[in-house]
């Protein structure tokens, strides 16, 4: 490649040129939080088959198909390199659902995920044949759903991310290590492992693209364990459609295994419609 093609290459920006700007605006301030990934809320959301062991007062006579689901994901600096966005982060994700129309249950929540998460994060100016390396991840995270006995789920898991871009999408690759936990004894104890067969569900690979389809955002995600038997996984599609410098109107369809932890290893189907946080 010659020195005119590389300076043509850089000068190209990528799809998240944009959202990089405003991310390093944002963590200029080290007390300041930023997005971590999407923020949404669906008012509406049509699940097929929702599991009633996380809350009290739900049994498969009384809960709802309908409701509402909504995600909140924010990171925080701990420390920066001198003149780079480079560095230590904290991140949290909490993910709910709430059977708010049963009034019948008394509107409770079925569910909430929380993921505490500890990363290392390079972000870099590196581009090649028109993509840019925008940041590679590594670290640990935590991810429970508060609850106990038969309810109680949670695993710990060792993780690296990469992420690159051209001029109209982006790519997002992430694979982690579970950290094991000891078998249980009996399935009421507090501690042991919540979970054994989650990687069975989940996998240890994530796979992200996003794109604009016109004046529409589109990000999938696709999880799987890339076994030829039993294979199993997840595709999660959010299709956005912008109506303000900040919100976008959002439609979010599900399906596979692991829409939330009390859903691990039950086959879900959910379609959503909301509002968004712009996110590209």
């Amino acid at each position: 490649m010659s020195a005119e093609e590389v300076s043509n290459d850089l000068a190209q920006p990528s799809i998240l040129d944009q959202r990089s700007k405003a991310v390093n605006k944002a963590i200029a301030n080290p007390f300041a939080f930023s997005q971590h990934r999407l923020n949404y809320i669906l008012p509406f959301s049509y699940a097929s088959n929702p599991n009633t062991l996380s809350a009290t007062g739900l049994n498969t006579e009384n809960v709802d198909n309908i409701e509402a689901k909504y995600q909140i994901s924010v990171k925080l600096p701990l420390y920066q390199m001198e003149n780079s966005t480079s560095g230590l982060y904290m991140g949290f994700t909490a993910v709910s659902y709430w059977q708010v129309y049963n009034g019948e249950a008394s509107k409770p929540f079925r569910e909430t995920n929380y993921e505490p998460e500890l990363f290392y994060s390079w972000r870099n100016e590196l581009t090649f044949a028109g993509f840019k390396f925008n940041q590679i991840r590594l670290g640990v995270s935590h991810q429970s759903n508060g609850q106990s006995g038969l309810r109680s789920r949670s695993w710990n898991r060792i993780f690296a991310s990469a992420m690159f871009s051209d001029e109209d999408s982006f790519y997002y690759l992430k694979a982690w290590y579970r950290i094991k936990e000891d078998p249980k004894d009996d399935p009421f104890d507090s501690t042991g492992d919540d979970n054994p067969d989650i990687t069975t569900f989940l996998g240890h690979t994530e796979f992200g693209y996003g794109t604009k389809l016109g004046s529409f955002n589109l990000i999938t995600l696709i999880r799987n364990n890339l076994k030829t038997s039993e294979n199993k996984g997840s595709v999660e599609l959010n299709l956005s459609y912008p109506i303000s410098e900040r919100y976008e109107l959002l439609m979010q369809y599900f399906n596979g295994y692991g829409d939330s932890l009390v859903d691990y290893n039950h086959h879900q189907q959910r379609i959503g419609f909301g509002i968004q946080l712009k996110f590209i």
